[in-house]
């Protein structure tokens, strides 16, 4: 599966923090344009998986380039070395690509998501600077998946302008929070911002036995909604056991998606009135 090549003439704004992407004049967005292709025909229940935190250790990343079929998408930590290399060498490959996002978790600066982290505590030019240094650190990316942020997330008049960048960008987010725990789904859902959220968040201390559970899981969940996402953190054991669990689904009648081909297909919780 070839990927359109990036950036795409048009699509792209030079700023000082290098090339941001726009929405094209033909109203092209980045979150589609970008995408793996996907046949959207398709009426198997469908799962997406996004592993996280690639480019970080760069043995364990290329293991996982080496290791993972291109229907796997891959979030790359914004603080990793050549980002922008490594997002065109898992494009070339087939990989959807999103850029990690760093928001302030409850217990910031205990757990401190490094120094690009979007802050209730910095006003939205503030934060819109951050955002856009992150922007700038690839191309051909479809968003951003969340790394923490459960009380950025909290906290209306620090999201929503970010949600609005992102918007107005043609970019999609992907939360690392259960569709139904989801404070930006009923939001997306209103200002028709592209999202997805994770029916089930591996992280990277999980055993193999708990990373079986959690697919097992991850596939009653595509079977009862139509489609679900996961959102692991890269380590060896992940790569081990995906690897194996990929080879079972076909039989299960499950199809592996892009993270795209998840987006605005999964309930948002109601907004609370």
């Amino acid at each position: 599966t070839v990927l359109e090549p990036a950036p795409v003439p048009g699509m792209i704004e030079d700023t000082p923090n290098g090339p941001l992407p726009m929405i094209g004049k033909d109203g092209r967005e980045a979150w589609q344009v970008y995408a793996r292709p996907f046949d959207s025909n398709d009426v198997r229940p469908r799962i997406a998986l996004i592993v996280t935190g690639v480019g970080l250790d760069q043995s364990l990343s290329q293991a996982a380039l080496d290791r993972l079929p291109g229907t796997i998408t891959f979030g790359f930590d914004p603080y990793a070395a050549n980002v922008k290399d490594s997002v065109a060498t898992a494009r070339n490959l087939g990989h959807e690509a999103l850029l990690g996002l760093p928001l302030e978790p409850l217990d910031y600066p205990r757990q401190d998501p490094g120094p690009l982290t979007l802050l209730t505590s910095l006003d939205p030019t503030q934060n819109g600077d951050r955002l856009a240094k992150l922007m700038g650190k690839a191309t051909g990316y479809v968003g951003f998946v969340a790394i923490m942020g459960s009380r950025f997330e909290a906290e209306s008049t620090s999201l929503l302008p970010v949600l609005t960048a992102l918007k107005g960008r043609g970019l999609m987010f992907a939360d690392d929070k259960a569709p139904e725990q989801s404070v930006v789904g009923p939001i997306a859902a209103q200002m028709k911002l592209p999202w997805a959220a994770g029916n089930i968040v591996i992280d990277n201390e999980s055993d193999p036995a708990a990373i079986d559970q959690a697919l097992v899981g991850l596939e009653a969940s595509a079977k009862r909604n139509g489609a679900a996402l996961g959102i692991a953190a890269l380590s060896p054991a992940l790569l081990d056991r995906v690897a194996t669990w990929l080879g079972t689904l076909e039989g299960k009648g499950i199809v592996i998606a892009p993270a795209s081909a998840i987006a605005n297909h999964q309930t948002a919780a109601k907004a609370a009135n």
